[in-house]
């Protein structure tokens, strides 16, 4: 503001001593001319008092009415330039903060679902190992328990030969010898031949 007032007080000191300048270079034109009589030097005593009662009036108004405006008006922009200048730089860097905070929730983010993932392929993993130990078990067990059917049914088909051949055996040497054979022969005859099998 001061320096508002100090250009402005230099003007207005640069304005009055050339108007008094003009003024006196005019006035002795005139006397010689006898033309304008706001230039008779008969008056200039009353015009310099207007002169100066004009000045210190429009001066004392410039100072204490139109300079302090111009300066409230040019302090009240540079102090809404810099709260703009202060908001922008704390936007900026509440900007940056945000910025910052949704790259870490992304990393976050990615390192939780690759946690997730890498878990449920471990789980699968595991799931299917599982299943497979249950159903290598279980087809154990039902392999065992088909070997013992066959083995029973083996020796069930076995034993019902072992009879139909003894029976055959009987009836074969009866038919070709004449004689009924005993039972105690047939067995052995018959056992001794299925050991050879």
């Amino acid at each position: 503001m001061n320096k508002v007032l100090k250009s402005s007080l230099q003007l207005t000191a640069v304005t009055v001593v050339s108007v008094i300048g003009s003024v006196s270079v005019y006035a002795a034109e005139a006397e010689q001319q006898g033309g304008m009589p706001q230039l008779d030097t008969s008056s200039f005593s009353s015009q310099i008092f207007w002169l100066a009662v004009t000045f210190a009036a429009l001066f004392i108004l410039m100072w204490k009415v139109a300079v302090p405006r111009v300066g409230d008006v040019i302090e009240s922009r540079e102090q809404k330039i810099r709260a703009d200048l202060e908001r922008a730089e704390q936007l900026r860097v509440e900007i940056a903060e945000a910025e910052a905070s949704v790259e870490k929730a992304l990393s976050e983010a990615r390192s939780e679902a690759q946690d997730i993932l890498r878990k449920a392929q471990e789980k699968i993993v595991a799931d299917h190992a599982k299943k497979m130990e249950k159903l290598d078990a279980d087809l154990a067990v039902k392999m065992t328990d088909a070997e013992a059917s066959i083995e029973e049914a083996r020796k069930e088909a076995m034993a019902s030969i072992r009879e139909v051949a003894q029976e055959v055996a009987a009836a074969s040497i009866e038919k070709l010898s004449g004689k009924a054979a005993s039972k105690a022969d047939v067995t052995k005859a018959v056992d001794a031949a299925a050991k050879g099998v």
